[in-house]
C-alpha cells in the first residue's frame, strides 16, 4: 500500500488511537477521517492549534513513520523520527561514524554533480534552448572533491533564475515561490528521513551538512539529488496559475504536490516511485561505507514519461 503524507493545517483538530487507525477529527467543522497507520509516511503539522498524544507519537514511530512540526511559510522545526527500526543499526552507525575524510568528501562530490547535472535537465526540459544548460553540466563535470570551489551554489544562482525568472531568490523566508518550495522540500525530506533511518543510519551524522542548529545533517546531504523533482512539480504549479504574484498554497496545489511520493523514477529494478527510489539509493551509500569506496546509485528520474 503507498504511503500517504498527513498533514493537518487548520487549528482545532483532535488526533486520537482506534484499532489501528489514527483518527483526525474536527468537531466544529464536521470532520472525522480514519486513517491506517501503515500507510503514513509523514504526519505533518502546520497548524497552532492541535491535540495529540504520546501515544499517537509511538504508533506513527512503531510504522516508520515521522512527525514533523512546522513553524513560518511550512519550514521544519522539529522532526520525530523512529530511533530503533533496523537490527544492523549499531554496526552500520560504527560503519558511518568512521567514513574517512577522503570518502565523505569524494561522497559529497558525486551528491553534488548528480544534483548539478539534474539541475540541467529539469532546465532542458521546459526551456531546450536555454545557454546555461550546458553551463550546468560542465559545472557538474568541474566539481572536485568537497565542492572545494562551491559549483552547488554556483550552479543554483545560475538555475534558479532561469526556471523562476532573473528576478527570483531562493529564500525560504519569502513569501512567493519559495513558499511552495519550502513545502515541496518538507515533504521530499519526510521520505529521505524515513530511508536513513530505515536503513539503520544515524541522521544526525551528516556528510558536509553539520550546523549546530540542524537536527538532521544526513537527512539534507541525501536530499539534494532529489530536489529538482520538487523544483520541476513547483514550476508546473506556478504554470497553472493565472496571477502569479500573489501565490497561495491552496488544498489543490498542496495534493498535488505530495504527489512527489509517486514520482516515478527508475533503479536497477525497474520502475519505482521515488519513495522506494530514495529507498534504494540510501542503501548504497550503506554499501558505500561498508566498503569503503563509492558505490551510490542514483535513481534515473527522467527516464519515465512525467
Amino acid at each position: 500500500m503507498d504511503r500517504q503524507i498527513i498533514e493537518i493545517s487548520k487549528d482545532g483538530f483532535y488526533l486520537s488511537l482506534n484499532r489501528g487507525f489514527l483518527i483526525v477529527e474536527n468537531k466544529e467543522a464536521g470532520i472525522f477521517q480514519k486513517i491506517d497507520l501503515s500507510t503514513i509516511l509523514s504526519l505533518v503539522i502546520s497548524a497552532n492549534d492541535v491535540l495529540l498524544s504520546k501515544n499517537i507519537i509511538n504508533a506513527i514511530c512503531d510504522q516508520g513513520g515521522s512527525i514533523i512540526c512546522c513553524g513560518q511559510n511550512y519550514l521544519p522545526k522539529s522532526v520525530i523520527l523512529p530511533y530503533i527500526g533496523h537490527w544492523l543499526m549499531a554496526p552500520r552507525i560504527k560503519q558511518q561514524i568512521e567514513c574517512s575524510k577522503p570518502l565523505q568528501k569524494n561522497l559529497w562530490k558525486s551528491i553534488i554533480q548528480n544534483k548539478i547535472y539534474n539541475q540541467a535537465r529539469v532546465l532542458q526540459l521546459f526551456f531546450p534552448e536555454n545557454q546555461n544548460i550546458e553551463r550546468l553540466k560542465k559545472l557538474s563535470k568541474d566539481t572536485l572533491s568537497d565542492d572545494a570551489t562551491n559549483n552547488e551554489g554556483l550552479a543554483a544562482g545560475i538555475y534558479f533564475k532561469s526556471l523562476y525568472g532573473k528576478n527570483f531568490k531562493r529564500e525560504r523566508l519569502n513569501t512567493d515561490i519559495n513558499l511552495l518550495l519550502n513545502y515541496a522540500y518538507t515533504v521530499l525530506r519526510a521520505m529521505v528521513a524515513r530511508a536513513v533511518v530505515g536503513n539503520g543510519l544515524q541522521p544526525y551524522w551528516g556528510l558536509k551538512h553539520c550546523a549546530k542548529t540542524n537536527p538532521l545533517p544526513l537527512v539534507d546531504d541525501l536530499m539534494e539529488p532529489f530536489r529538482v523533482i520538487a523544483d520541476k512539480i513547483v514550476f508546473e504549479e506556478i504554470n497553472k496559475l493565472v496571477n502569479i504574484e500573489h501565490i497561495n498554497l491552496t488544498p489543490e496545489i498542496k495534493r498535488n504536490i505530495t504527489k512527489i511520493i509517486t514520482y516515478p523514477v527508475k533503479i536497477s529494478k525497474g520502475v519505482v516511485s521515488l519513495h522506494d527510489g530514495i529507498y534504494d539509493f540510501v542503501g548504497s551509500l550503506v554499501t558505500s561505507f561498508e566498503h569503503k569506496k563509492i558505490m551510490l546509485k542514483y535513481p534515473d528520474i527522467f527516464t519515465v514519461n512525467n
